[in-house]
């Protein structure tokens, strides 16, 4: 299989040869791109935080796993591995559950062939909901894991539960650095003066059991939330990450604000001027936290398990099988409306444990990049 269809003629080829006289540092980042705003925070953050030491670094991105976007995926695998060798000073692998099933296959065959350093940044589990193992369908994946770990230079993982996946498996070198979104922002928890209150919740495909139960839970949770905070004088808005939820918000929620960007800038705003962030998409969560924003996150699989006890947040976010869910939701509404942040004081010393650990990953990185080019 050829990468391209007919020679591209117009870049002489001793361009990508010498590497000693280039200006730039040219970074493969194969992540998630698609059109799920979560995916970009985790990029985002990446990105921002080598480049603040590295601005000479130019990032290609690399639609990886099986998801809509930017075309079809193409993976770490194969002749693009040799097109990394030939045109990257580094390659990172960054971003999101890309444990979950093994999204990106990189082959235990293939990964020693890779020439420029490996990073992978920020990588964790999930499963198929609650306290269920780490979703691997194929067992011979984890082999695959464990020999992409050994050939990475780094290799961080955002929660616990992650690095103790990647332990069990016999690679225990991992740093538990927290999600990148994490880090995007850094800022004290705080009340906004406003009267936005940011639902943020994913409509399953209703392809399944499991998900038709989480599907009627998170729309009649939202139901009682919506009316209680009109009664409040508050502003509810449904946030959609991910462009499949809008059509099925507006059918759930016609008479309500609904909020949908292509642009991750767009978002940062909305949520950076919140008073509340209430629902279960964790990036939402995660990000927020970094912002310093009120939340509080509504599990559905083991990634939302993962952060909770990572930062040990279990008396403060809530499972989606809790029992009496709605009247803890409010209880919790109501500390916030309050001004009781009590809550994120533990955790606002342990975002900024990680942010420590997160910061001398980076540093670690881009040291490495400049050492090998």
């Amino acid at each position: 299989m050829k990468l391209f269809k007919k020679k591209i003629n117009y870049i002489p080829e001793k361009f990508y040869f010498q590497r000693e006289n280039k200006e730039n540092y040219i970074i493969h980042h194969y992540a998630p791109h698609t059109f799920n705003a979560g995916d970009h925070f985790v990029v985002q953050s990446i990105r921002n935080h080598i480049l603040e030491l590295l601005p000479e670094a130019v990032f290609v991105p690399k639609a990886i796993a099986d998801n809509r976007g930017w075309g079809s995926p193409i993976g770490l695998r194969g002749e693009n591995v040799l097109f990394s060798n030939t045109h990257a000073d580094a390659v990172i692998v960054g971003g999101s559950d890309q444990y979950n099933n093994w999204s990106p296959r990189i082959s235990r065959k293939e990964i020693d062939f890779l020439k420029p350093p490996l990073f992978l940044i920020g990588l964790g589990v999930s499963s198929k909901d609650l306290n269920l193992e780490p979703y691997i369908k194929n067992k011979e994946f984890n082999e695959d894991i464990v020999a992409t770990n050994k050939k990475a230079a780094l290799s961080s993982v955002r929660d616990d539960v992650t690095y103790n996946f990647l332990k069990s498996l016999g690679f225990d070198k991992a740093i538990n650095t927290g999600c990148p979104a994490l880090h995007l922002f850094d800022s004290e928890f705080r009340i906004n003066n406003s009267k936005n209150v940011l639902i943020t919740f994913p409509f399953p495909l209703v392809n399944n059991n499991v998900e038709n139960l989480k599907y009627k839970i998170l729309v009649d949770v939202s139901h009682k939330l919506i009316k209680y905070l009109h009664d409040k004088n508050l502003t509810p808005i449904i946030v959609c990450h991910d462009d499949r939820d809008v059509n099925v918000a507006q059918y759930e929620f016609a008479n309500e604000k609904i909020f949908f960007s292509n642009y991750h800038k767009d978002y940062f705003e909305l949520y950076n001027n919140a008073l509340l962030v209430i629902g279960s998409r964790l990036h939402a969560t995660i990000l927020t936290s970094g912002m310093g924003i009120p939340n509080i996150n509504i599990n559905l699989d083991l990634r939302g398990q993962a952060f909770t006890q990572s930062f040990e947040f279990s008396d403060w976010h809530l499972d989606y099988t809790e029992t009496d869910i709605f009247n803890k939701l409010i209880e919790r509404t109501e500390k916030v409306l309050s001004g009781n942040l009590s809550m994120f004081v533990n955790f606002s010393a342990k975002k900024k444990e990680k942010q420590i650990v997160f910061k001398k990953f980076i540093e670690d990185t881009v040291q490495i990049i400049k050492n090998a080019k």
